[in-house]
């Protein structure tokens, strides 16, 4: 395929937790310069065919996507899939999986929430009459929207994050399951800002190594809101375990400014793009 203009792969649509419908978001790409873009939801594939639709009106190429929930050593870790086929069958039933996990722990949480003294019954209603998938920033949104918390961030310190009242471990498949599955779809795998989990750099070099070793195949090197000490590490890592690159916004809300669509540092020299071969 070949193409002009930005390349983004992580961003997110009303399928999971972004804010615009798969279409606009491709709109949104299109006028912000990007010829190259994929959709990658939490968990779900669910606006690719919305999205290619989209796209192929206005240009765009659309990289099929999704962003893994994984685990590695008891740390939630999001794995990217792209140039995925969404009806492969392994893949699909590692979704479903998902989405019974994701609703799970939702009723989880809320349950939590109403021995904390709030309206869980009725935080969940708002977040399952969501389109897509359940999360929790549709959670902290909700509770935003009650008057319960002043802020998203307020939901997660009060009552979301680790430690917290209403806090429910993520049982998540280990990040081999999630590379297998992506890799039977057809599609490779690279982990989604690397610099974001809370890990030391030891931890975060086994977990590089665990997941070349399972044959995942790029970092995300530059995302959104990472600064660029943080992309030389990233590349440092790639270059270290033999991967290659990959760059995304991780859009989700046009009006969260830090992580905007198309504006998006180019990948240092001498790390190899995950999309050269498929992109010319």
């Amino acid at each position: 395929m070949s193409a002009g203009g930005i390349v983004d792969l992580h961003t997110h649509s009303t399928c999971s937790d972004g804010f615009l419908p798969p279409a606009e978001l491709v709109e949104r790409a299109a006028a912000a310069g990007i010829g190259v873009l994929a959709l990658t939801d939490h968990d779900t594939t669910a606006g690719l065919a919305e999205a290619g639709t989209a796209a192929a009106r206005l240009g765009v190429i659309l990289v099929p996507g999704v962003e893994f929930s994984a685990v590695w050593r008891h740390q939630s870790i999001h794995i990217l899939g792209l140039w995925i086929d969404p009806s492969a069958r392994t893949l699909r039933a590692v979704l479903n999986d998902q989405a019974d996990r994701r609703r799970v722990r939702m009723r989880r949480i809320c349950a939590a929430l109403t021995k904390a003294g709030l309206p869980g019954d009725e935080l969940l209603s708002t977040v399952e009459a969501k389109p897509g998938l359940p999360t929790r920033s549709h959670l902290a949104a909700a509770l935003v929207a009650g008057g319960h918390v002043h802020r998203a961030e307020d939901a997660f310190r009060r009552y979301l994050g680790r430690g917290k009242r209403a806090h429910v471990a993520a049982e998540w498949p280990p990040i081999e399951e999630a590379v297998a599955a992506i890799r039977e779809a057809g599609g490779v795998a690279s982990i989604a800002h690397p610099a974001r989990y809370p890990l030391s750099s030891g931890g975060r070099r086994k977990l590089v190594a665990d997941f070349a070793a399972a044959g995942g195949s790029a970092l995300e090197i530059i995302t959104g809101a990472n600064g660029m000490q943080h992309a030389s590490a990233n590349a440092a890592l790639a270059l270290r375990f033999g991967l290659r690159g990959s760059l995304g916004s991780d859009f989700h809300d046009p009006q969260l400014t830090w992580n905007p669509l198309g504006r998006l540092a180019k990948l240092p020299d001498g790390i190899d793009p995950l999309w050269r071969d498929r992109i010319l």
